[in-house]
């Protein structure tokens, strides 16, 4: 699979600069690596996000600066926080034959038949930490919900290394479970409060 192409160009590091580049529709951002000088660069934002949409966090970017082409993964984005657009990329430089680490994202697959009988989903492991060649990070791990009935769960042990990949959590991490839905309490009533208070004026009068 031939890696997305993105087109960047050397960028001027001012804050002036930096803005005038948003205004413009670019992402400023970074280039670097173990044999790369750190390297401000900028990319257009509807063509970023376009190839980010593909390739997603893991996936491996064929990056062209002018004459130069260099294989990277996205490191880091900084998003704004009220607009919730891009405005900052850092672009990590890879070796294709070294092994790196990344975060993939778990995606729950099919239905659980304890929720049918009322349990509850429960995700508490949103992703997972892989070691793999770049172009053998996975996008994403599913996780089957077929076989879970109420008070059963997934954990990482019950998952297994890819043939390409290795899954470094912790296996007693748990990724998803069923749980047993929460009985309601029963409503409080004041029909004993108010016997009592019946049997306590007998009483009374009869003294």
């Amino acid at each position: 699979m031939m890696a997305a192409v993105l087109k960047a160009e050397n960028r001027e590091t001012k804050k002036s600069v930096l803005n005038k580049l948003r205004r413009e529709g670019f992402i400023p951002a970074v280039l670097y690596g173990d044999d790369v000088e750190n390297q401000p660069i900028s990319v257009e934002e509807h063509v970023f996000s376009k190839v980010y949409r593909e390739v997603g966090r893991s996936g491996v970017i064929s990056l062209e600066i002018q004459n130069e082409t260099h294989p990277v993964m996205v490191y880091d984005l900084q998003i704004d926080p009220i607009k919730n657009n891009v405005v900052h990329a850092d672009f990590l430089k890879v070796d294709m034959n070294v092994e790196v680490d990344a975060e993939i994202p778990v995606q729950l697959v099919g239905k659980a038949p304890g929720e049918k009988e009322g349990g509850i989903v429960q995700h508490s492991l949103y992703t997972l930490n892989i070691r793999a060649l770049p172009a053998n990070l996975p996008s994403s791990i599913e996780v089957s919900l077929d076989n879970l009935n109420i008070g059963d769960s997934i954990a990482v042990s019950d998952l297994k290394d890819g043939a390409d990949y290795t899954i470094l959590n912790d296996d007693d991490e748990v990724i998803v479970s069923v749980l047993a839905p929460s009985e309601e309490e029963p409503e409080a009533t004041d029909e004993a409060p108010a016997e009592e208070a019946g049997e306590a004026a007998e009483e009374n009068s009869e003294e």
